[in-house]
């Protein structure tokens, strides 16, 4: 049932077992996995079925140093559904040594190893829509077993790791009539939690404060989830203060918040294979028709070797229009460009961006109008696969581009300075204070990605596999410029981390934030280190894993249907 704030009246109490906030891809994933239980849920989604400019607002926070990461309602959607409305739909699992104890990465390590999570990945293969869960492509694609260039892998690169795209699912419209019929799952939109609650001297949270549509209620569950974001899961549980827990729920030890990671990621080198009639450039399609592509992986024993965080390249769009001179590339930054602009909320931020990608989208116009009618037929054709239901992830170049991007996505090393805060300073409309972020990296995180790229061209030129634009110095430049105006792209990982030791993180390793015994937390929040993969899949697979772990331990206290009581 997906109900608004016209079923309840101010000052109503909603009773329910388990209460879940959020209603992203790990909100809707717990939520229909605890359907087949016995146990009633309640969603609180933050907004509606689209974002409006209030709720939008409530996203806003503060950049310790202004410029030094995105805007922090830059990346995120308070809607239903969360940022699967705006995801591209890229699902890679996470890899065994992501879970392990690695000693040139400190405060490494999960409480379980990936084993514990791998048939979780299974099942979010279902919800994601992206067919098997095989992610090696000699077995997805065993009649085209090529390397992405033939001759480069070794036992420090192998190109044979996929990424599958989903279509890409939008966890609440996909699954809308699901929880539309549910007799045991009520989503409540355009509701705000404000506050949790908890009594003097107790364990527990009793209640959390809500204003649905305006209007304040109150709910009353056995068992509480957060699974409102990186970012926002933090702030919640800095802002719900009480005698007993002054510093905010699970901070005894001044651990929420702290550890935000992202992924450093971006395009400096350019390569020119040499035989452009056997490099494997484009995206492939399984049996179901999802689209997949593959990646370089540098293994376990070579990121040993080498003291690596974990690291992937791809073949991508050059980082310059001198490099590729693409039509198809060209007219993707024009229609882009237009939309960021389109999309500010004031007069002040339309100029400002005008200001900014102006000079580059005339720059790519000129490329269409001089070379696009040659371009023409391939633009229709690329154009209708991105309106399909399962949509063309995005355009690559053109074969005969003159430089591909060697682009490369790399885990951020956990660092305690890196965190999550509330301001001193700025508050939202229902009185909370914001979040405000203070990134930071540590010098290992350039060093890895350095090493990366040295290990990769070095290999290139030696095996003469073609032209490679690089230096290692240009690499050290271009990363001190994109750390020091960092955009996370919504991968916001780590601040209420999961450690068998309290003094050590916020929650335990089944998610159950310390010093309480019946508030969990769901998303890249809890992940003690982030890998080089995008964090959804491995957000919807650690959801199943928690919904069945609440499944399995609560003693469901008899409530009425979804009780609804006039608060004294």
């Amino acid at each position: 049932m997906i109900v608004t704030k016209n079923n309840y009246q101010p000052g109503q109490v909603l009773t329910t077992d388990i209460c879940i906030i959020g209603s992203g891809p790990a909100a809707i994933s717990m939520a229909l996995s605890l359907s087949s239980s016995p146990c009633n849920i309640i969603v609180v989604s933050g907004g509606g079925w689209s974002e409006t400019v209030g709720n939008q607002d409530l996203n806003r926070g503060v950049v310790s140093q202004a410029g030094s990461h995105e805007p922090l309602e830059e990346n995120r959607r308070r809607q239903f559904g969360g940022t699967s409305a705006a995801w591209g739909g890229r699902c890679i699992p996470f890899e065994p040594i992501d879970f392990k104890k690695r000693s040139w990465v400190p405060d490494s390590g999960w409480p379980f190893s990936f084993e514990t999570l791998d048939p979780y990945y299974k099942q979010a293969a279902e919800l994601c829509q992206i067919g098997d869960y095989d992610f090696d492509a000699h077995t997805a694609f065993p009649a085209n077993p090529r390397e992405i260039i033939p001759g480069l892998d070794s036992e420090e690169f192998i190109s044979s790791p996929l990424e599958r795209w989903s279509p890409p699912v939008n966890f609440a419209k996909t699954y809308r009539s699901e929880l539309e019929r549910s007799k045991t799952i009520q989503v409540l939109l355009d509701a705000q939690v404000i506050r949790l609650n908890t009594l003097d001297g107790s364990d527990q949270v009793s209640t959390a404060d809500v204003s649905m549509g305006g209007s304040p209620i109150s709910i009353q569950a056995n068992t509480f989830v957060l699974a409102a974001g990186g970012i926002e899961n933090p702030r919640l549980l800095l802002a719900s203060t009480s005698a007993q827990f002054p510093t905010g729920l699970g901070n005894q030890h001044d651990n929420v918040g702290r550890y935000y990671m992202a992924h450093l990621k971006g395009v400096y080198a350019e390569v020119d294979p040499a035989n452009r009639e056997t490099f494997l450039s484009d995206f492939e399609r399984d049996a179901e028709g999802v689209y997949c592509r593959r990646r370089w992986w540098i293994p376990e024993k070579a990121q040993e070797a080498h003291k690596l965080l974990n690291s992937i390249f791809f073949l991508y769009l050059s980082n310059s229009i001198e490099g590729h001179r693409d039509v198809l590339f060209s007219s993707r930054y024009v229609v882009k460009g237009l939309l960021s602009i389109a999309s500010q909320r004031s007069a002040r931020a339309i100029f400002s961006k005008a200001k900014q990608v102006l000079p580059s989208i005339k720059e790519h116009a000129v490329n269409i109008a001089t070379n696009g009618l040659s371009q023409l037929p391939d633009l229709i054709r690329l154009s209708l696969k991105r309106m399909a239901k399962r949509r063309l992830p995005y355009i690559l170049p053109a074969k005969n581009s003159k430089y591909w991007g060697l682009y490369f996505q790399t885990e951020q090393a956990p660092n305690r300075d890196s965190r999550v805060y509330l301001s001193a300073t700025e508050k939202d409309a229902f009185g909370v204070p914001r979040a405000e972020v203070s990134i930071a990296f540590l010098e290992a995180d350039v060093e890895s990605v350095v090493a990366a790229h040295t290990l990769f061209i070095d290999n290139f030129r030696q095996k003469n596999l073609g032209e490679v634009l690089y230096s290692e110095e240009g690499l050290r430049d271009y990363l001190t410029k994109s750390l020091r105006t960092f955009n996370s792209g919504a991968h916001h990982i780590g601040t209420t981390r999961m450690s068998d030791d309290p003094e050590t993180g916020v929650v335990d390793r089944n998610a159950k934030v310390y010093g309480l015994s019946n508030l969990y937390v769901a998303g890249a929040s809890v992940f003690p280190t982030g890998g080089h993969a995008n964090p959804t899949f491995t957000i919807v697979a650690h959801a199943l894993l928690l919904a069945d772990h609440l499944k399995s331990r609560i003693d469901r206290k008899p409530t009425p249907e979804l009780a609804i009581n006039e608060r004294a």
